[in-house]
């Protein structure tokens, strides 16, 4: 089975290698050919004997509407009669009532294009490239009192675990690991990918990097023995992969994404593929089924790191499943209650349960934004397909956002919260164990409740601010100012989150305890940071955009994500790096040639120029 696999991978490899530098070199060409800017409207108003004559370039029906809508909130012309004027308030107050005839007359619907260019966020095929094989072997010994080490480090640190895939009950499998009884011990599979997940993280950080000086704890040894540890779970997988079993399923993966945290993106796939159909031949994606909710919240966890796959892919929606075929029939899992202190529960009993909510209802939240996020991305490829027909793209935008604004008022009052400080530890402790062998290296982590509920309620801002980007970059134009009040408000909106996912990171970054920051949602802030950018007649946006993508190579490479290299940060990173620098070139270059355009709209120059 590994023979064929290895076969397979090669295949796959190869292909992926030709696949991807084709990729760069048509995205090279499409970004130029989306690049290109264009005449930017201007006018020249002369006053004659007959009154004032304007003459004005413009490229598009969209700029032409943009310049006489300006005209319409700069000049007054008074109404030659009584009834002439009662008739335009009349037809005024008719215009009012018709909400969508004047989003269509006044709409800048030009620059949906960011879901699949390089400059927006569709870059999953460079990005995943493989930089090297996956070995066959590795030269690291795996004991037992390690296994056991890493067993227990992964369920005392859920900011390193839990809070990524949060599909093991840590407190029901330890004590199943630590059960006498061989019957009821988790499978080997499952223990060592368990222990791969751990090494990567848990103990990069927590361990490893609290070494002293001259043992080198800046070296990536996590890494190593998370790659020792897949390889022994991919042997013994390749022994059980025809033999599904809840454990089989949720052993594939996570090794599935150990090996994207390990930089062999191109492994995923298969183990994803082994784990969606384990869990279909468990019936867990039956209609009918009643799965208890660590069943529900595996299927679920598949569903949303295929979705994001496929975001990255824009890939178009095949199937009335929508862009992922891993989506469950079954509802997300409920959330949790608020554990409430009692005297019958311990302090440590009323902590770990108060994790338990904050990671299980930050995970709810998230596939609930995934879902939106789906919907939105199918809509917007739809459009991109069908721009000469498709007539509702903004009003179901328009639904989509209030959608979006109705699940964030109905979060609890505490998740509503604005971005505040968080660290997940704050510092780590190591508390001493009553046992006369416990050692400060096998003592246990407690974790500070409250920095990593704030960390969770900013995982989650941190996610609605990239579907608030999704649903309102499509109503801000590139390359000139927004004049309309739907493209004005959603700058406004768009540059909101992209402020605040900007903000998040930096406490994250800062605080040196961030075990787990999403690089990610700087693609989608970078989004709104560029067309500022391209707002070169006004010094206050085109700021604005600078700073912000500055910001976001300068945060990136100072994260943890980025020294250590989760979740394949150093690749997006450099991607995002070489982006930003390309567009700041460009901005430069146009800027010195830049023709008069439109002003900035006075009632909007309250937006801070400041990220």
């Amino acid at each position: 089975m590994n023979k064929v696999m290895d076969q397979w991978q090669d295949s796959i490899d190869r292909m992926a290698k030709d696949f991807a530098q084709k990729t760069r070199d048509f995205s090279v060409k499409a970004n130029n050919s989306l690049k290109i800017k264009s005449a930017q409207t201007s006018w020249k108003i002369t006053a004659t004997h007959k009154g004032i004559s304007v003459e004005s370039n413009v490229n598009s029906f969209n700029d032409f509407s943009a310049l006489v809508d300006q005209f319409k909130r700069s000049l007054f012309i008074s109404p030659k009669d009584k009834y002439q004027n009662n008739n335009i308030n009349s037809k005024q107050d008719n215009r009012n009532t018709d909400v969508s005839s004047v989003i269509d007359s006044n709409l800048e619907l030009d620059d949906a294009s960011s879901i699949h260019t390089t400059s927006g966020f569709a870059i999953w095929s460079q990005w995943s490239h493989p930089t090297h094989a996956l070995p066959k072997d590795y030269p690291i010994d795996i004991s037992q009192e390690l296994t056991d080490n890493l067993i227990e480090l992964y369920c005392q640190t859920p900011c390193c675990s839990s809070i990524r895939l949060p599909i093991i009950d840590t407190a029901e499998f330890l004590a199943r690991y630590k059960s006498s009884d061989p019957t009821k011990r988790p499978a080997t599979v499952l223990v060592y990918a368990i222990c791969a997940m751990a090494a990567r993280n848990a103990f990069q950080l927590h361990v490893w990097t609290k070494r002293s000086s001259f043992e080198a704890p800046q070296y990536n040894m996590g890494k190593a023995l998370s790659v020792a540890y897949c390889l022994r779970g991919r042997e013994l997988l390749s022994e059980c992969f025809d033999e599904p079993t809840l454990e089989h399923c949720q052993a594939a993966f996570l090794l599935s994404y150990c090996n994207y945290q390990n930089g062999f993106p191109g492994v995923i796939y298969i183990y994803e593929w082994i784990a969606f159909n384990m869990a279909q031949e468990l019936g867990l994606y039956q209609p009918n089924r009643q799965l208890s909710r660590h069943e529900a919240m595996l299927i679920w966890c598949i569903y949303y790191c295929n979705a994001w796959y496929r975001t990255l892919q824009r890939a178009e929606s095949n199937s009335s499943s929508g862009i992922s075929q891993c989506k469950p029939s079954c509802p997300v899992p409920d959330p949790l209650p608020k554990p409430e202190s009692t005297g019958n529960t311990s302090s440590q009993q009323h902590d770990q349960a108060m994790v338990e909510y904050y990671v299980w209802n930050a995970w709810v939240y998230l596939i609930h934004l995934q879902v939106l996020r789906e919907e939105s991305m199918v809509r917007l490829v739809a459009y991109q397909q069908n721009k000469t027909t498709d007539t509702t793209l903004v009003q179901d935008l328009i639904k989509m956002q209030d959608v979006l604004r109705t699940f964030r008022q109905n979060l609890p009052s505490e998740w509503q919260k604005e971005m505040t400080s968080t660290s997940c530890y704050s510092p780590l402790s190591v508390h001493s164990d009553t046992s006369s062998s416990q050692t400060e290296e096998s003592g246990r982590y407690c974790i500070d409740l409250p920095s990593f509920s704030r960390y969770c309620i900013n995982f989650v801002s941190l996610h609605h601010s990239i579907n608030e980007i999704i649903l309102s970059q499509v109503f801000v134009p590139m390359d000139r100012v927004p004049c309309t009040s739907i493209s004005i408000q959603n700058l406004q909106a768009s540059l909101n989150a992209a402020n605040n996912i900007t903000q998040i990171f930096e406490i994250m970054v800062q605080q040196k305890e961030g075990c787990h920051i999403p690089l990610i949602g700087f693609l989608f802030a970078n989004i709104i940071y560029r067309k500022l950018l391209s707002y070169t007649a006004d010094e206050i946006y085109y700021d604005t955009g600078k700073i912000g993508l500055l910001r976001s190579v300068e945060i990136s490479k100072a994260s943890i994500s980025y020294v250590y290299d989760f979740e394949l940060s150093r690749s997006l990173v450099h991607l995002m790096e070489q982006d930003v620098q390309y567009a700041l070139s460009k901005r430069r270059t146009s800027a010195e040639t830049s023709p008069s355009s439109i002003p900035s709209p006075a009632n909007y120059m309250s937006i801070s120029p400041g990220c």
